[in-house]
């Protein structure tokens, strides 16, 4: 199939390609499986399962004419993992919401890599009938009734001296992508939130050695604005322009939760932060009711596509560059979904910026809509 040229001006109307059909029916998938099963209708349990039948009757899906063919083709292709997969045919159980991969018999965690071979066995499956299998979303979940303890793995300090194969090590890297125009309301807020997702979405990497190869006190290693399909990150969008570095250990001691998700997304709801005044940041007073991942367990912030380096450095007492005014003054992606964005940098301290295209809301931005 033919991939469709890219637009000069996408999310303005003139020239906007449209996606390819297997670029449609995962976003599709995504976005039921996601945001939108209870309020269209589709039954979803609290492992986050849905019955592939039921999605293939879905309006969008349906107007399609999506087939299964296509829906495993899509779990099956996903350069995240976007998708996990369980084939349920009748003779195996008599529940409508089976045990989950996530869980044995006796209900106890078990790794993400057997849920991985679970999908692979049920792509593997080679039957025609859809209601034989029941399909999820591996993270970025809005439905408040799928929960986290049914669809990931929680991450523990214990793991670092256990040998149990179903207790993998923590990760060296828990890195939190995002964009100018955010920088700016995570200052003020003082950490990370959800936003409209049920957790904040965190990669294993890029490590902080490739990103600062001369350590902290040295160049940033400048990314160009990413474009096409290279550099996929489970966790993070590729376009990044600021990095956001946890210290996990110091949050999982001080109770943070943190999770795994099967295509190894690191995921936290964060915990309560309390009220606090935000110093600093010019007409930003006492924030209260806030939850999150806050600043206190941050390690190093980098501002990579531009140049600046290291913006906030626990080792140095926090925030080491004043936000520039460029950066205050980046576009807020407010609304419906649509690509915007614009400008090319003028100059290192002021001007323009670069505000790379990227989609959805600020809000599905800051939590990953991966």
């Amino acid at each position: 199939m033919s991939h469709p040229r890219r637009g000069r001006d996408r999310g303005r109307g003139e020239g906007r390609s449209e996606p390819s059909r297997e670029v449609a029916v995962s976003k599709a998938l995504s976005y039921i499986l996601r945001h939108a099963a209870e309020r269209e209708g589709v039954k979803i349990d609290s492992h986050g399962y849905a019955n592939v039948a039921d999605v293939l009757a879905w309006r969008k899906l349906k107007s399609l004419k999506v087939t299964l063919p296509e829906i495993l083709n899509a779990v099956s292709t996903s350069d995240k993992q976007r998708f996990g997969l369980l084939y349920n045919p009748p003779h195996q159980t008599t529940s409508s919401s089976p045990p989950p991969p996530s869980t044995d018999s006796s209900g106890q965690d078990i790794s993400a890599t057997a849920s991985t071979q679970t999908t692979a066995q049920a792509l593997a499956a080679n039957d025609p009938e859809p209601t034989h299998y029941l399909i999820r979303a591996t993270q970025g979940h809005s439905i408040k009734t799928v929960e986290a303890a049914s669809l990931l793995q929680k991450l523990s300090l214990s793991a670092e001296s256990s040998d149990d194969a179903s207790n993998p090590p923590l990760p060296d890297t828990v890195v939190h992508g995002t964009y100018h125009a955010a920088w700016p309301s995570i200052l003020a807020y003082g950490g990370l939130r959800c936003m409209s997702r049920n957790h904040i979405h965190f990669a294993t990497g890029p490590a902080l050695s490739s990103v600062l190869p001369k350590g902290r006190g040295g160049p940033v290693a400048v990314m160009p604005p990413a474009r096409g399909a290279g550099g996929v990150i489970s966790g993070m969008r590729a376009d990044a322009q600021i990095l956001i570095y946890i210290d996990l250990k110091r949050a999982l001691e001080a109770g943070v939760p943190f999770w795994r998700s099967e295509n190894g997304v690191i995921l936290s709801e964060g915990v309560d932060l309390g009220v606090s005044g935000v110093s600093g940041v010019e007409g930003e007073g006492e924030v209260s009711g806030r939850k999150g991942v806050g600043m206190e367990f941050f390690d190093v912030v980098v501002e990579r596509t531009n140049g600046l380096g290291v913006l906030w450095d626990r080792e140095q007492g926090g925030l080491v560059q004043e936000t520039p005014d460029w950066m205050l003054k980046a576009k807020n992606l407010k609304g419906g979904a649509g690509r915007r964005g614009g400008g090319q940098r003028k100059g290192r301290g002021g001007g323009g910026a670069p505000r790379l295209r990227v989609e959805g809301p600020l809000e599905m931005i800051e939590a990953n809509d991966i």
